[in-house]
């Protein structure tokens, strides 16, 4: 026997523990003072506010300085505030669990009883975002890292970084009043009364997101059928958002014949807009920042049951722990427990493999506000398949499709919405109707149709398709390179992800 293993098994052993306890130890983000999670809410329904001096009325004084602003007012049922929950939502849980590449080493060792000592049980270096179901080896360990960059640019189809994602900011539901009662600060459940309600504020989004991921893998064979493994992700998540606010005059640009003087025509304009005595005036509200620390750890075991030539049937389990701080984007904030059935196979120099899983989660997703309850992290449904390719006894290429299934998770789809409001006609005496659209005496119904973001029930599938080379230049190092690209148009999309790594067995 080999008088090396005892030493390496030790050594193996010590280096696993030591590397699952430091990466418990959580560490702390470094962030700006406003959270990642909440900078989208903060940016669209907190931070776009007028400037507006006040209007005086007999029962006292308006000011309209927030009034398009759903948090300010402490206003959940506002309907932009479902939208940019969702939005939200979906952008927390993409970026906080987006895969990594596989922890299973390239290098996979039996030991011959006939030779006293271990030989390779393959020359394929296996995939990179997938798994096959070889174990290491008994006592065989492998160490290593992969970085990995992630830009996004679109989401469900929609460029990111135009201008082109708009959301409507209906206003504040504030007031009442009758022909018969004078205007009272108190609302009364209708954004059509008083008429200056109907007015809209677009605000169109532009949003530079990427994030940097650095996961030190380890993988130790305890048997020639088992494998523990650790990988320990560092992230760096950078945003640059902002948003360009500007005024949908529907009702308080007033009709050129009204029967209104200049001095009304402008008191009616200043009722809303960013800038005094120029009602035409946008507004430009932006935040960025950047979040960086230990993201979510994931512990990782592997068991070989049933054997072929080259391949076979494995099972494995991976649990992702909380360790990422998910008020930053760089953790889920719960637990997930992946359970995967792995089947794989050589045939020469080309070696399938099939992956299904299913993923248990647990808690909610980040970014919560006005008091309404966070929507669940979503349990998956997984499933992956390719190849690699023996292309020299060097050289392994390998080509995957990587799909997830985040169950309940929802969609957003732009859809054209329909916006009622109250049009003050020449006939109009300036006494608030009484809610319902054109149903006073001087008030016309009006309809504008404007494209939005609309929630949708159901699952959220992301399918991305991954091609990449393992090249082992001496001894028993690995170089890895790959690359990740979306194949449909759902979700948090980045155009290509490019991952290299690193990859040492002992």
């Amino acid at each position: 026997m080999n008088t090396r293993e005892p030493r390496l098994a030790g050594i193996g052993a010590a280096i696993t523990v030591t590397l699952v306890s430091v990466a418990s130890i959580p560490a702390p983000a470094r962030a700006q003072d406003t959270p990642l999670a909440q900078v989208l809410p903060d940016l669209i329904l907190r931070d776009i506010v007028l400037d507006s001096a006040p209007i005086v009325f007999s029962t006292g004084t308006l000011v309209h300085t927030a009034h398009f602003s759903p948090i300010e007012a402490n206003d959940p049922n506002n309907p932009a505030v479902a939208v940019v929950q969702a939005f939200n939502s979906q952008m927390a849980t993409q970026f906080a669990t987006f895969p990594l590449g596989s922890s299973t080493g390239g290098f996979t060792y039996v030991f011959d009883e006939t030779l006293g000592t271990f030989r390779r049980s393959s020359n394929n270096f296996g995939p990179s975002f997938a798994e096959r179901a070889q174990t290491i080896g008994r006592r065989k360990l492998s160490v290593g890292f992969n970085y990995q960059r992630t830009s996004y640019d679109t989401f469900e189809g929609e460029t990111l970084d135009d201008g082109s994602i708009k959301f409507y900011l209906r206003h504040n539901d504030c007031c009442s009043g009758s022909a018969t009662a004078p205007l009272q600060f108190v609302p009364n459940g209708t954004r059509l009364n008083p008429p200056f309600e109907g007015d809209l504020v677009e605000a169109a989004l532009t949003l530079n997101a990427t994030t940097h991921t650095v996961a030190m893998f380890a993988n130790y064979g305890v048997s020639d059928w088992w494998d523990v493994g650790v990988a320990v992700p560092f992230m760096r998540v950078n945003l640059d958002a902002s948003v360009q606010a500007r005024f949908l005059r529907l009702v308080t640009g007033a009709p050129a014949n009204a029967p209104i003087t200049p001095q009304q025509r402008r008191d009616a304009l200043n009722t809303h807009t960013f800038e005094i005595d120029n009602p035409n005036a946008t507004r430009i509200v932006r935040h960025d920042g950047h979040a960086a620390g230990l993201a979510d750890i994931v512990l990782r075991t592997k068991y070989h049951f049933l054997r072929s030539q080259g391949g076979g049937v494995a099972a494995a389990v991976d649990l992702r722990l909380p360790t990422g701080d998910e008020s930053n984007l760089l953790g889920t904030g719960g637990v997930q427990a992946k359970f995967l059935l792995i089947m794989s196979n050589e045939r020469g120099p080309f070696s399938p493999h099939v992956n299904i899983g299913y993923t248990a989660a647990s808690g909610e997703v980040a970014g919560s506000f006005l008091g309404l309850t966070s929507a669940a992290i979503p349990d998956e449904i997984n499933y992956s398949g390719g190849a690699t390719f023996v292309a020299g006894p060097r050289l392994t290429l390998n080509g995957d499709i990587v799909g997830r299934t985040l169950r309940g998770a929802g969609r957003l789809k732009v859809v054209s919405k329909n916006f009622e409001y109250n049009e003050p006609t020449p006939f109009f005496t300036g006494v608030p109707g009484p809610g319902e659209c054109g149903s006073f005496v001087g008030l016309t119904c009006k309809t504008t149709s404007l494209d939005e973001f609309d929630p949708r029930r159901g699952n959220l599938t992301l399918l991305l398709g991954s091609a990449g080379a393992k090249f082992n230049p001496i001894g028993n190092l690995l170089i890895t390179g790959s690359i990740l690209f979306p194949l449909t148009q759902a979700g948090l999309r980045s155009r290509v992800t490019t991952v290299v790594g690193v990859d040492y067995a002992f």
